[in-house]
């Protein structure tokens, strides 16, 4: 490099104040000792400029040199702005960033009077076509990083696709012994396989990524020798079985990097053109059916939780991401679809509706968590004792079942049947349309449908196989099935997470909504419940006729105890009946009522005989105008918005 002739002349008087940027990227083979090489570097090029005495300031970090937001940027602008610099020396100008904010950085040194120089880059401030220079090498650094990076993903993707190269590390349930190249030299760890198969069993009942993780927790359940942390935990788990290695296929492209520019970062995003995969049935822990199926599953439960994008791009909001006890984010508002949380107007014990704090939904009545949980179990074992006269209706069909090794799914047979001829006529159809007409604009969505409806088919077509060689395993009567919903009752803790994933089997829907007395006054909440009570026992949905036996409607009431003059109706209308009169009436009650209790009491009672009514409660489905506790409907921040494809059920 040809050094400028200009004479370096100290600010204060006696001592030339020198910075140096070193940085590595901090990639597993760079050591440490390459930024002291830099600093050496540096110190070698200020002694061929100046003699006298000099101190250093040195800023060395270790970051990406894409990264726009690295703290240290901030104090290189900060040290050039300060006008105590003398000089600015670097390696190359990709040490401190590579790109053309690289000028930025030198001009504002230029305008503070301090000299930068890039040896190796032949770049110096001194010079009057600094900008210059300093451009092409910025464009020289950026072009060698993105040939670099084509030609290294290139080469890795090629060596998959010949011969199931660049493999990565492995996970839970896999060797990879030494110097191993390609996946047929993996191993698959059989010890795992009845672990790995019973936690896709538990999540395909429960749905719960979390429960999972615990249960691998309890068994002790490596995480894999390149796993960070030490422990399970739910997205952990979502990540694991989402893996089609466990089905026996690799894959590699399912994501790619794309540059945020403004920060100059690299974020993983899908990959729009899709993965690649090969076929290793050897590593197989999972039928490819049932591993497809858990994840449609659990594809189809998440969908909706996911958080609004914000002009397509996600916000990523804060998602508290602890397990809830039940009913929390189970039990829904009838009004507007989204699902109950714990904390209901400040009290730790309610449950309110999740859209009715942001102001979405009219609803704010809560209701007491744990009384509901409690009403529901009572009502459940209620349910179990009236089913007592179906105990012979219940054995038959048990007994047909397992004499028919199919599970009497004829039904579903037909309908599979019916399904594949309709999927390949429309097969046939498609490429007679695209033979005549070409390709069109909605190919791809219509492909897409196609494979979806086929791989939809083949679950089906899987289930109703091993179905045939199967032993149902099923309660043997209404008795048995009885104690075996007890016994789960006396074992678990209302507040235990198994408890509430053993209520979200037994209770499908809980819808929430609002009733008051027909003479108005307080709102009070109310729950339709559906029970599927054999919904433990996962083997009778495959028994037609017998889940429909076994589910019930019933309603609760969510609140502690009615009104006075609701409790106090029926006796008072008995005695005004024998011709008492009110004031007799109020003193012949237990609760020894006041005369207007009595008097309103009557008046209901009235009221439900004008309106033909035998229930003395009515719905509420718009927020009354006569009830000043629900205000949020009337402020400017209101505006209803209820869960997108959500239809009230009939009450």
């Amino acid at each position: 490099m040809n050094r400028s002739n200009e004479v370096l002349k100290p600010r204060n008087g006696h001592t030339l104040v020198v910075g140096i940027v070193a940085r590595i990227s901090g990639c597993q083979n760079q050591k440490e000792l390459s930024l002291g090489d830099q600093e050496d570097h540096a110190k070698e090029v200020v002694a061929e400029l100046y003699q006298g005495p000099v101190e250093f300031r040195v800023i060395a970090t270790k970051g990406k040199g894409e990264r726009l937001d690295r703290p240290e940027l901030v104090d290189i602008e900060e040290a050039y702005r300060s006008r105590e610099l003398d000089l600015n020396v670097m390696e190359d100008v990709g040490r401190m960033v590579r790109g053309a904010e690289a000028a930025r950085l030198w001009g504002a040194g230029v305008d503070n009077g301090t000299r930068s120089i890039a040896p190796n880059d032949c770049c110096d401030t001194a010079e009057d076509n600094w900008e210059e220079d300093l451009l092409a090498a910025c464009r020289d650094h950026v072009g060698h990083q993105t040939h670099t990076s084509k030609r290294i993903k290139q080469k890795k993707m090629n060596r998959f696709k010949k011969f199931g190269g660049a493999t990565p590390c492995e996970i839970y349930g896999y060797i990879k012994p030494p110097e191993t190249k390609t996946f047929d030299d993996w191993q698959k760890d059989d010890a795992a396989t009845p672990i790995i198969q019973e936690g896709a069993r538990r999540l395909k009942n429960t749905l719960n990524c979390s429960g999972v993780a615990d249960w691998f927790n309890q068994q002790g359940v490596s995480v894999g020798k390149y796993c960070r942390r030490n422990k399970w935990y739910g997205a952990m788990v979502r990540r694991y079985y989402s893996n089609t290695l466990l089905k026996g296929m690799p894959c590699r492209g399912k994501r790619h990097t794309i540059k945020h520019h403004e920060k100059g970062r690299r974020v993983s995003v899908p990959n729009p053109k899709g993965p690649v995969f090969r076929e290793y049935p050897h590593l197989a822990h999972l039928d490819p059916i049932d591993f497809d199926e858990l994840n449609v599953l659990l594809k189809a439960k998440n969908d909706k939780y996911h958080r609004k994008l914000v002009n397509g791009i996600d916000p990523r909001w804060q998602v508290s991401r602890k397990r809830t006890r039940f009913p929390g984010q189970h039990a829904c508002c009838w009004c507007c679809g989204w699902h109950y949380v714990w904390g209901g107007n400040g009290v730790t014990e309610n449950l309110m509706c999740s859209a009715s704090r942001e102001w979405h939904c009219w609803n704010s009545i809560g209701f007491n968590g744990e009384l509901a949980v409690q009403r529901l179990v009572t009502a459940m074992t209620s349910a179990m004792y009236q089913l007592d006269g179906f105990d012979d209706q219940f054995g038959e069909i048990v007994a047909i079942a397992r004499q028919n090794c199919s599970g009497g799914q004829a039904e579903r047979w037909e309908k599979l049947l019916r399904g594949e001829e309709s999927l390949a006529r429309e097969k046939v159809n498609f490429q007679n349309a695209i033979s005549k007409y070409g390709p069109v604009d909605f190919l791809d969505e219509k492909i897409k449908n196609l494979k979806d409806c086929e791989q939809e088919l083949a679950r089906e077509r899987y289930k109703l196989e091993q179905l045939k060689h199967k032993e149902l395993c099923l309660p043997p009567s209404i008795l048995h099935l009885r104690g075996m919903l007890e016994e789960e009752f006396q074992r678990l803790a209302i507040d235990s997470p198994e408890f509430g994933n053993l209520m979200r089997q037994l209770v499908p829907e809980f819808h929430v909504y609002n009733v008051r007395l027909l003479d108005g006054g307080h709102l009070l909440p109310r729950a339709r419940v559906k029970l599927a009570l054999g919904g433990n026992v996962p083997d009778i949905e495959h028994v037609p006729g017998l889940s429909d036996l076994l589910t019930k409607v019933v309603t609760l009431d969510l609140f502690e105890r009615p009104p006075q003059r609701e409790r106090i109706r029926e006796n008072a209308v008995r005695l005004a009946l024998q011709g008492m009169k009110q004031r007799q009436i109020a003193a012949q009650l237990e609760e020894r009522p006041r005369l207007p209790a009595v008097q309103r009491a009557l008046a209901l009672d009235q009221l439900m005989r004008d309106r033909e009514q035998t229930s003395p409660y009515t719905l509420v489905t718009e927020p009354p105008d006569d009830y000043a506790k629900l205000r949020r409907h009337k402020s400017p921040k209101y505006q209803f918005q209820p869960r997108e494809g959500y239809e009230r059920p009939a009450i």
